[in-house]
């Protein structure tokens, strides 16, 4: 049972690794040409963001060189991604119930990163994560304790945050329209492996010697036993984590970057230099949308994509 328990572990992790790689690439392949709605403002564009200005207001802009601050879409995800800026500026109150929840992931993902880290270190000579506390290091102590608040308090958010979010879908007028199951289901995986890691932090003296005894034994190919139940409990239902964000919508942890960079902050020019550029874009003007909504040229009947483009905007 020991080896089949590490045996899981390579599986879930090569499964995430090829899962997530055919998720992204089967993206960049497939996705179609987007809809330019030129909402601004965009982080790029530097000091032409703060009043939501563009490239564009300038005369002739396309015979000019085009100057873009990338450092300004870097500030701009890591804003977005580590505090959910846009959540927290226009719903208060979802924000406060979906930050712990995320800041909780990100404290458990970090976790492991540092563990992950720590442990090769000791391979290669550091004192080992994984001994007695007397054999450790000054700073490696000081990992180790760091590590179990970060573990713990990552443990709690995910667990309160989830929670929060599944009340706020059982009961907001709004989100109930959209609430699936699936929608429960995937949250509450996320709450099951947050109980498990309580669980396994709570009932064992040294919940991060052993998380780093198993890393140890994981990078090494040793298969030996860990002796906790609520440890290889909330292993397992890590490696099922692991595999399940992929192929589920959960998947936006991996496409966050391509959602923002690529979409929602896309406003690159189309090249005349591709020869079927303007066969693709004439193809896509002529599907068809059949929106009721009049400020959209909706009014229920089918139109083009070229009728919405080119609709001057209703008289009311």
């Amino acid at each position: 049972m020991t080896t089949l328990f590490y045996l899981l572990g390579y599986l879930a992790l090569a499964a995430f690794i090829v899962l997530a790689v055919t998720k992204i690439q089967g993206y960049l392949k497939a996705s179609p040409l987007h809809v330019r709605w030129e909402i601004y403002p965009v982080p790029h564009e530097g000091k032409k963001a703060q009043y939501g200005g563009s490239f564009m207001e300038t005369s002739n802009w396309w015979t000019k060189p085009r100057h873009i601050e990338h450092i300004w879409d870097i500030v701009g995800i890591f804003k977005e991604v580590l505090l959910l800026e846009a959540t927290f500026k226009h719903n208060h109150s979802l924000w406060f119930r979906t930050y712990p929840f995320h800041f909780g992931l990100y404290m458990l993902m970090g976790g492991i990163i540092i563990l992950a880290c720590t442990v090769l270190c000791g391979m290669l000579g550091a004192s080992p994560i994984w001994g007695s506390v007397q054999e450790m290091g000054g700073i490696v102590t000081f990992v180790h304790n760091v590590l179990s608040a970060v573990l713990l308090i990552g443990a709690f958010g995910l667990v309160g945050g989830g929670i929060a979010l599944i009340q706020r879908r059982r009961t907001d007028a709004g989100l109930k329209v959209y609430t699936t199951k699936e929608h429960y289901l995937n949250i509450g995986v996320f709450v099951l492996f947050g109980l498990c890691t309580l669980a396994a932090w709570a009932f064992n003296a040294d919940y991060v010697t052993m998380a780093a005894t198993f890393m140890h034994n994981f990078f090494t190919f040793t298969f030996e036993p860990i002796d906790s139940f609520f440890f290889t409990v909330s292993m397992l239902c890590g490696f099922f984590v692991m595999i399940w964000i992929p192929i589920t919508n959960m998947q936006h942890l991996l496409l966050k970057y391509f959602m923002y960079h690529d979409i929602r902050w896309g406003d690159k020019p189309l090249q005349e230099s591709k020869q079927d550029q303007d066969t693709i874009v004439n193809e896509l003007l002529k599907y068809k949308v059949t929106w009721s909504a009049e400020h959209i040229a909706g009014d229920g009947n089918p139109k083009t994509w070229l009728d919405v483009a080119t609709f001057a905007g209703s008289k009311k």
